[in-house]
């Protein structure tokens, strides 16, 4: 005996598919959201084929004990801000994801700085108005400590890149080329590591030559 049945399937609307802006209202809402850096990877380094790349929350790690390290060493500088800087330089791709520079042709001027403010007034908003006050801050470079975090974080990804090909990574050679044009934004401290970083790719092409 065939029995029949109707089933009643309502298809969703687009907005259903739609994610809709939040708006943290506590520290834990947060604190909850942002754990999920821990799987947002570095898309430059998957790009170029790294298995595993380090995700965004190992990057703001590195660079932030970068810029603490260094900061130690430039006495102009207020360490806290940059230390809470660095914590929040990218916290909006949690939302937004890493997106690659080979986006940036088809964004109009300025529209990622905007997104990724708007993005910090939701995200941070229990921290307001200190939190999106140091994403602004950070965005305008207008502070010598502003300037040196991103300096840091450029500095993290060389330092990166040179660590993935030593442990064999191919598609590291535009990282490697721009280290030799990388400025040291008048850091004294960032001029003895772009030094020493130099050095020891000089070192390991002599060595792997011989």
């Amino acid at each position: 005996m065939t029995v029949g049945c109707s089933i009643s399937v309502q298809s969703p609307s687009v907005k259903d598919f739609v994610m809709k802006k939040h708006h943290n209202s506590t520290l834990l809402e947060l604190l909850s959201e942002i754990q999920a850096l821990d799987r947002v990877p570095r898309s430059g380094f998957a790009l170029r084929g790294v298995v595993d790349p380090e995700s965004v929350s190992e990057h703001v790690f590195h660079t932030t004990f970068l810029a603490w390290t260094l900061a130690c060493q430039e006495p102009a500088l207020d360490r806290l801000r940059v230390l809470e800087l660095a914590l929040v330089h990218d916290l909006a791709e949690v939302r937004t994801g890493d997106l690659p520079r080979t986006v940036a042709p088809y964004f109009p001027e300025g529209a990622k700085a905007e997104a990724e403010l708007a993005v910090a007034r939701d995200l941070l908003a229990p921290l307001e108005p200190r939190g999106v006050d140091l994403v602004a801050e950070y965005q305008a470079r207008t502070t010598p400590e502003a300037r040196f975090v991103s300096t840091c974080d450029k500095l993290q990804l060389l330092v990166k890149a040179a660590v993935y090909a030593r442990w064999g990574a191919k598609g590291m050679d535009e990282f490697q080329t721009g280290l030799d044009t990388f400025s040291d934004g008048g850091f004294e401290s960032v001029a003895a590591l772009l030094k020493d970083l130099r050095r020891r790719r000089q070192n390991e092409s002599e060595s792997s030559d011989g």
